[in-house]
């Protein structure tokens, strides 16, 4: 993949920024499912693991990320769920080095070199794992202006409140003071959305960036109740709350999830070459996320885009791809995708209730 040396040498997401729920109702995944897809910070497969599919094969071009995902398996399987908690539930933990002077020696070389380098991460006097990364540090920022902006009383009263009516009559003047401010420029500067893991190819695509902000906004601090979105509540308050905590992260489930750890499997690939290498291994699904975004906009991006799809499209066991995309038709379909498939294309406002609501489009493909 082509990509710029920034997204293969940082640790970028510590969330898998999809909601798993709606990946659920498209995919229909279960014990009889096969998956590809792409490790990200690994969420989304612990809760394709809950749901019982029986292969999960996830690569990324960035070995941080499948650090990240390694330590959350192998924390998984060594310990009980309070520790697990304490890492990516809080992200704080008490006695966080004598953890990893058990974790360490069971982490895969280059994992080990990693996470001997970054325990602190973890340290309970620090900021918390959930501010680290550079989507972490993203956030940092925006907290940052928010208190600038002399917002952040407001944000809070919107999201703690209940009634849809008062949270669309706080919008509007809050929206107008963030949009008087200085600071608001920084929400949409190019190398600070590079921190959210948006390349400039995304960030072209969407158009506009101010109204697709308020549009964002209204939606999940109005429409829904961001109270309860496990998603941004998490990067407002720097830690998840254990009653909207994601399925991997309620305890209840957390026996299953480690009888079911090891479906999970990891490659240090791209997509292609995944595909190319492992050409025989039956998926029944594949779930791109975001990646044809990144390809699109370049020559040789293009043509690892082309040849992704000339493999999708002669894997005859494969039978649903998602992929989400920031724009609102992803203008490879036509020529790329084969016409043995059924494209289905919904707009972010026609999910239902999205809680990351951060991508102009979704894609189903049916075969």
């Amino acid at each position: 993949m082509s990509l710029p040396l920034f997204f293969t040498k940082k640790l970028i997401y510590t969330i898998s920024w999809e909601d798993v729920t709606i990946d659920q109702k498209l995919l229909q995944l279960d014990h009889t499912s096969s998956i590809l897809t792409i490790a990200s910070a690994g969420d989304h497969l612990f809760n394709y693991a809950l749901e019982g599919v029986s292969n999960i094969h996830a690569v990324d071009i960035n070995p941080i990320q499948l650090h990240l995902v390694e330590l959350k398996k192998l924390i998984i399987s060594a310990y009980d769920f309070d520790v697990f908690w304490a890492f990516f539930g809080v992200g704080k933990v008490p006695n966080y080095r004598r953890y990893f002077e058990g974790l360490l020696p069971q982490l895969t070389p280059l994992a080990r070199s990693f996470w001997s380098r970054k325990q602190h991460l973890f340290n309970p006097q620090g900021r918390g794992f959930y501010r680290y990364g550079t989507t972490g540090w993203l956030s940092r920022l925006l907290l940052f202006s928010i208190r600038r902006m002399g917002v952040e009383k407001s944000i809070t009263e919107l999201i703690h409140t209940d009634d849809i009516e008062i949270r669309q009559g706080l919008f509007e003047p809050l929206w107008n003071r963030m949009a008087q401010h200085w600071s608001l420029a920084w929400w949409v500067h190019p190398w600070v959305l590079y921190l959210g893991g948006i390349p400039m190819s995304q960030q072209k695509s969407i158009g506009p960036l101010l109204p697709f902000l308020k549009d964002t906004l209204y939606t999940l601090l109005v429409e829904q109740k961001l109270s309860e979105n496990p998603y941004w509540r998490l990067y407002w308050d720097g830690c998840y709350d254990p009653s909207f905590a994601p399925k991997h992260l309620q305890s209840h489930n957390y026996l299953r999830l480690k009888e079911c750890i090891n479906h999970i499997t990891l490659g240090h690939s791209s997509f292609l070459d995944s595909l190319n290498n492992n050409g025989s291994m039956s998926y029944t699904h594949v779930n791109l996320l975001d990646h044809q975004d990144w390809l699109y906009n370049n020559t040789k991006g293009f043509i690892e885009l082309r040849d992704t799809w000339d493999r999708l499209n002669e894997l005859p066991s494969v039978t649903k791809i998602l992929f989400r995309s920031s724009y609102e038709t992803a203008p490879w379909i036509d020529e790329l995708v084969s016409k043995k498939f059924m494209v289905n294309q919904m707009k972010r406002n026609e999910l239902g209730e999205d809680r990351v609501y951060s991508y102009s489009s979704t894609y189903l493909i049916n075969r």
